[in-house]
This record gives structure tokens, sequence and C-alpha cells, in this order.
């Protein structure tokens, strides 16, 4: 039941947005793109980084302090720490954003889909945007 509504909801997107009955289109295996794309694992262990990295800090910047002032200080490491994933994450979307885009316009595909989401009939191009992801 849960493909067929995903189904019908690709199928009214397509439509939505101008992708005719025989348009092309391709999918991407998530999973796949994020255990074997590179960026990914980069991005991830830069970003464990510069968490351990403000750990640190805010350890440091804790000594000694209690109630209120130790509640200031947590709460802008946690803010930090917010900037720090929003980054990560912004570099890991831009990055697949222009991975699919290359690849859609290289093989004239009318949209690139989750393979979960898609039954049958596409084209796997988890590989090419593997290896456009920069």
């Amino acid at each position: 039941m849960k493909k067929l509504l995903a189904g019908l909801m690709i199928a009214a997107a397509m439509f939505s947005f101008g992708c005719g009955r025989n348009a092309e289109f391709g999918t991407v295996d998530m999973s796949k793109l994020e255990a074997e794309a590179p960026i990914v694992k980069t991005t991830q262990e830069d970003l464990t980084k510069k968490m351990n990295d403000l750990k640190v800090q805010m350890d440091k910047d804790m000594e000694g302090k209690s109630g209120e002032d130790a509640k200031k200080v947590a709460e802008d490491y946690s803010a930090k720490a917010k900037l720090v994933q929003s980054e990560a994450q912004n570099k890991l979307k831009s990055s697949l954003d222009n991975a699919l885009n290359q690849v859609a316009k290289e093989k004239s595909l009318g949209a690139i889909l989750d393979k979960r989401a898609v039954p049958q009939g596409a084209q796997d191009v988890t590989n090419d945007v593997i290896a456009k992801m920069k």
C-alpha cells in the first residue's frame, strides 16, 4: 500500500512539474550513496572533529562556573554545535543537488528520485551521482 501511495505521489509530482508521460527518470540508492560517497565520509570526519573541539573548549569554559553562568556557557556551545551541524548538512545538500542536476542533464532525465519510492522502471544513476559529488 505504501509503495502504491508513493508511486501515485511521484506520478502526481511529475505531472505537476511538467514531466511528460514519456519522460525518463532515474533513481538513487541513498543508503549506497551515504556509504560510498567520499564527501560524506570526509564531512562526517570534519564534523566529528569540530564537535570534539567544541566540547573540549566548552569543558574549559565551564571550569569553575555553576548555576546561570554554566547554563549560559552550555547554551552558547549548543548554538555553536547546531551551526556546525547545519554547515555540514548544507555542504552535503549542495554537493548532492549539484551532482543530481549534472547527472539529470547528462542523461536527459526528467527527474531523479529516491530508489525506495520507485517500485520499478527507472534507471539507477547512483554510481554516477557518487562520482559527481565533490
